[in-house]
């Protein structure tokens, strides 16, 4: 996945995953951004147009190489950074059957 400038994953779920992924491989600059958690990834915040106002359980700041798992019925995004660039690989694992 490629994210450019003001760039940004809304909060999801994968609900036929059992484990979700981010593996990141390149990282826009920290620069003189307007919020100190640009770029990071959040969990556990559900999608705003739910209308439930809560806090992310937990917000992760990427690092190239890092590789963050998570249960796949999390809810998971990312704040949205101003300049740059990100790549990130994601993946799912399907639940044995």
């Amino acid at each position: 996945m490629r994210l450019r400038s003001h760039g940004h994953h809304s909060n999801h779920v994968h609900p036929l995953g059992w484990i979700s992924s981010a593996l990141y491989l390149a990282l826009p600059e920290r620069g003189h951004e307007e919020r100190s958690d640009a770029g990071w990834f959040t969990l556990g915040q559900p999608d705003e147009k739910l209308g439930i106002e809560l806090e992310p359980w937990r917000k992760i700041q990427p690092k190239v190489g890092q590789l963050v798992l998570f249960p796949s019925w999390m809810w998971h995004g990312t704040v949205p950074f101003e300049e740059g660039e990100r790549m990130t690989v994601a993946f799912d694992v399907s639940p044995p059957v």
